[in-house]
């Protein structure tokens, strides 16, 4: 089967190698030459969580900037953030003739909509994920795996045709080594995926938490109870039975545990990355389909209008400037932890942190802290830091 990677970011990413690893024909789509070309020689490499599986890699792939020379392909997979999908879509026609399916296992709700605008129902199969991931420049994968199953698809159609090809590309994961599952009931499962983005990826990036972090303490955990049962009453008007018992006993404690240590992908886009967020396919979401549908939504309804809000000023927002003399920050960063990934290194705004020239016991060149007076204690690091090894105290 050849499939066609557009969004390979580090989920994207990932999944082209465990598709790869399975036995397909993988093209992956980016954006820059450089990313194409470590991805092409040595290759992507995945190191995963402990208990989490082995190592894969580095497994050299096949990365393109250009869709043009790639052809047609038996299936697109879309990974692209949902502010754009549209334009993602634009760009794949070359790939599409009248036997192409395209997959989505994007964040939240709406994608599909968008979908349809380029290829038939029939055509469309959508999923959610269970894993976790992020890329270093040297194209090393840092993931998690979590839940029992880590894939599910499903089709909008309902039919034999579309069961047999969704078993099929699960098939592919399932000989990687990673768990996944075609099922006509796909809905509950992605609405269980919306719904814990809906109580902890906008909430995070408003109070600069990681979800660990947060769930912490009481106040954001009622915060985020009364969206999820918000979520919920929507997703049982809509005909989907979820239970809001199995998801806090059940989903919640798993994900704090595999994935609470980062910060969700919408906190990075509103802290660091300061870029339109995918607020409208999640919490956003929920205030929409809550309206056609008769249910109030009060608080995911003002938190996706604090989003908008951060979105609309980005280039406003407060932040703090250096001063001369000593900084007030302290920064201290767990060497055991580190590996080496240079986030920080790369993000930081005022080339605070640098690389030790020596490697750990781990075989890792750690960051270290290289003009300590310049920061400013905006905490880019500790955000996009994947291990948490990283930590900003104001004396």
């Amino acid at each position: 089967m050849k499939i066609a990677v557009i969004g390979a970011g580090a989920m994207g990413s990932m999944l082209g190698v465990y598709l790869k690893k399975g036995g397909a024909d993988v093209v992956l789509s980016v954006r820059r030459k450089e990313v194409a070309d470590v991805m092409i020689s040595p290759g992507l490499a995945l190191k995963m969580y402990e208990g989490d599986g082995g190592e894969i890699g580095p497994l050299p792939m096949n990365a393109v900037t250009d869709l043009s020379g790639v052809g047609i392909v038996d299936a697109i997979l879309l990974m692209v953030k949902g502010p754009n999908t549209k334009t993602a879509m634009e760009g794949a026609m070359c790939l599409v003739d009248k036997n192409t399916k395209v997959i989505t296992l994007q964040n939240g709700i709406g994608n599909t909509d968008i979908i349809k605008e380029f290829v038939s129902e029939d055509k469309i199969y959508y999923g959610c994920l269970n894993m976790s991931a992020a890329m270093d420049k040297n194209g090393v994968i840092t993931g998690g795996l979590f839940g029992d199953n880590n894939i599910f698809v499903g089709s909008l159609v309902k039919g034999k045709e579309q069961k047999k090809f969704g078993e099929e590309f699960c098939s592919i994961f399932n000989a990687a080594g990673v768990s996944a599952c075609y099922t006509d009931e796909i809905d509950k499962e992605v609405w269980y995926k919306l719904i814990l983005n809906v109580a902890v990826n906008a909430t995070c990036g408003l109070i600069r938490l990681r979800g660990g972090e947060a769930s912490e303490d009481q106040q954001f955990m009622l915060l985020a109870v009364d969206m999820v049962k918000e979520a919920i009453a929507v997703a049982n008007a809509m005909g989907v039975d979820i239970d809001f018992g199995y998801f806090m006993t059940q989903i919640m404690p798993v994900a704090k545990n595999t994935s609470g240590k980062h910060y969700p992908s919408m906190a990075q886009d509103m802290m660091i990355s300061k870029v339109k967020t995918e607020i409208e396919f999640i919490n956003g979401a929920v205030e929409r389909l809550g309206a056609n549908v008769g249910v109030p939504t009060p608080i995911n309804t003002t938190v996706s209008r604090l989003v908008r809000v951060i979105e609309n000023n980005y280039d406003r927002q407060y932040m703090p400037k250096a001063t001369s003399g000593a900084s007030s920050f302290r920064i201290e960063i767990t060497d055991k932890f580190c590996k080496g990934c240079g986030f920080c290194v790369k993000y930081c705004p005022k080339n605070v942190i640098g690389f030790n020239e020596e490697l750990n016991k781990k075989g890792y060149s750690t960051a270290k802290v290289v003009n300590k007076n310049a920061c400013i204690g905006c905490l880019s690091c500790t955000a996009v830091c994947p291990e948490a090894a990283i930590n900003i105290v104001k004396e």
